[in-house]
């Protein structure tokens, strides 16, 4: 197909190429995306990007040959739709949950995708009214597909209106693999016994019971050292912690991507505490963690179900139950014979979860067009039998 004649834009909610290529802030992700840019660069016509919101109004051109703009406005609203008529798209890509968005290039007729990072926002009375919005407008015959990134996040989609025939999920290229490192062996009782969660800091992700069985693990003898990474009620959990009298927990707020499996590996047991209330997980982290090879403690929450097993790659215990976890901690490092089969389970545990299209192959086949191109979108869709063992314990999760 002669792709020449194409023009390609990418809308998201801000432009971030301009100034993260002049002081190299760009992040793992955002380098994959400008990459795949670049390249289609040198084939249409031309490739941009759209910040909906950015603090001044520009229009450039990149070292790479990408265009990139930021629309001076704080936000979506009128005027973007000005820029877009300028740009003359033929084809759009947009990563901003804005019916309005999608409404304008089916009424232009510019061929369009939804490529979504961020989870729909958890619903109250006003945020169902604009997911039914949204989803209405995703539906629409004129938006050829919907990508999300990960299982969670189509699975999310589906659940608030839009059809699975039209979900993509997606991942980016993993920056490490489980065969990178080797499997660990527990020879010895760890001092100190070394614990790490990564997620959000919520009383529903279990952080509250996570510190309650640190304390318990502690009143046993053990000299833990818990690292807490991520973000949230930060200042709640370091109240609780100093009351049971906790000397060593760390708190994080960020750790890089390409750093984050690093600091796992260094821990003895990663823990995911989250409880039945907690509307998500996310599954970046739970690919972190099975590269890493460090053992797994879960909950039995409905989202971990299609991915972990209790002795086979994690050792699974009841949500909110901090005996019951410090119980899990202290028989897993009692037990090295365990120990070593759950880290070596990472491997082929890991593997299963990688999603077979990425971002860049997504647009690739969507811009190409072919009949075989479609073909290969369709046998990735959502309602695939690819998801289908994904499919239960999520959609039961996000209800």
């Amino acid at each position: 197909m002669d792709l020449q004649h194409l023009r390609l834009l990418l809308v998201q909610g801000n432009e971030p190429y301009r100034n993260g290529m002049e002081n190299g802030t760009l992040n793992a992700d955002q380098l994959t995306m400008l990459e795949g840019l670049t390249t289609w660069g040198f084939q249409l016509q031309e490739v941009g990007v759209l910040g909906c919101a950015s603090d001044e109004a520009y229009d450039d051109i990149l070292d790479t040959g990408v265009r990139v703009i930021g629309s001076g406005l704080p936000a979506t609203n009128e005027p973007i739709f000005r820029l877009l008529a300028d740009f003359c798209p033929t084809h759009l890509v947009i990563d901003v949950p804005d019916p309005a968005l999608f409404r304008w290039a089916t009424r232009q007729q510019v061929h369009c995708i939804g490529m979504f990072r961020d989870t729909l926002k958890e619903p109250g009375l006003r945020q169902r009214w604009d997911n039914y919005q949204l989803s209405k407008a995703l539906n629409h015959a004129g938006v050829d597909w919907v990508g999300g990134l990960g299982i969670e996040k189509c699975q999310s989609l589906a659940q608030s209106g839009v059809r699975r025939e039209k979900l993509i999920p997606w991942d980016w290229p993993p920056s490490n693999r489980a065969e990178s490192f080797e499997t660990k062996q527990l020879n010895a009782r760890p001092d100190p016994l070394q614990l790490i969660y990564v997620g959000p800091l919520f009383s529903t992700r279990g952080i509250g019971d996570l510190l309650i069985a640190t304390a318990q693990l502690k009143a046993q003898g053990w000299n833990v050292h818990l690292k807490l990474v991520g973000q949230g009620d930060r200042q709640r959990f370091e109240t609780q912690a100093k009351r049971l009298q906790l000397d060593h927990v760390e708190f994080m707020d960020h750790v890089p991507d390409h750093s984050l499996v690093y600091l796992i590996r260094q821990a003895d047991v990663v823990v995911m505490p989250s409880r039945h209330e907690s509307p998500e997980h996310s599954s970046t982290i739970l690919n972190h963690c099975l590269q890493a090879h460090t053992p797994i403690l879960a909950s039995d929450h409905p989202m971990f179900a299609g991915s972990l097993s209790h002795g086979v790659n994690a050792m699974i215990f009841p949500a909110g139950n901090a005996r019951a976890l410090s119980q899990s901690v202290d028989y897993l490092l009692n037990h090295p014979e365990t120990y070593n089969k759950l880290s070596a389970a990472s491997q082929s545990s890991w593997q299963s979860l990688q999603l077979p299209v990425h971002w860049i192959s997504l647009l690739e086949h969507w811009l190409q067009g072919t009949s075989a191109d479609q073909q290969w979108l369709r046998q990735y869709a959502l309602s695939a039998p690819l998801y289908q063992r994904w499919s239960s314990p999520l959609a039961q999760a996000l209800s």
